[in-house]
């Protein structure tokens, strides 16, 4: 059976479960540096462009390097923020969906080596509403799909948050 991987993609924490036609596989551990290794803090460091540390890591690795490079949090709250178009890295701008895409990958290549299979199907957590305004509302998932599809991901499904609280 093919997997599809349940992403809680969170402005602070994510976490990554899956599922295939008969289980259900819990949050997998995605970082081992973290006191719970099933929550990935929502954080990346880029000491350069050419190198980034993800959640726990990311922070002590920061921390180690006296806060030279690129520490970048709480991506998620700017997806319905249509003024914000990324940040530079380094001296190149990086998109905000380029941003979302190297978390949603690193999720997804930690995973994918958890599974020891290429799973290329999400579903996707998303708030009931990203926006009181309309047009920030429908644009934020654009975003975050964007990200999803740069991270690897070719089947991209969405469900509201307070839907998969209910199902949990």
């Amino acid at each position: 059976m093919s997997l599809i991987y349940g992403i809680d993609f969170g402005t602070t924490n994510s976490l990554l479960g899956a599922a295939d036609g008969e289980k259900l596989y819990p949050p997998i551990a995605l970082d081992p540096h973290a006191s719970d290794p099933s929550v990935l803090r929502s954080i990346l460091y880029f000491p350069s462009m050419a190198k980034c540390f993800y959640g726990a890591q990311a922070i002590s690795e920061y921390l180690n390097r006296s806060g030279d490079g690129r520490l970048i949090r709480s991506i998620k709250r700017y997806l319905p923020v249509r003024s914000f178009v990324g940040t530079w890295i380094e001296d190149r701008p990086v998109n905000l969906e380029d941003i979302i895409g190297f978390f949603l990958a690193e999720m997804r290549k930690r995973a994918n080596t958890h599974f020891q299979q290429d799973v290329d199907s999400v579903v996707l957590g998303r708030p009931a509403r990203f926006s009181a305004d309309d047009a920030a509302d429908q644009f934020a998932p654009f975003l975050l799909e964007q990200g999803a599809r740069k991270a690897g991901f070719k089947n991209i499904e969405f469900c509201p948050e307070p839907i998969a609280a209910a199902f949990a």
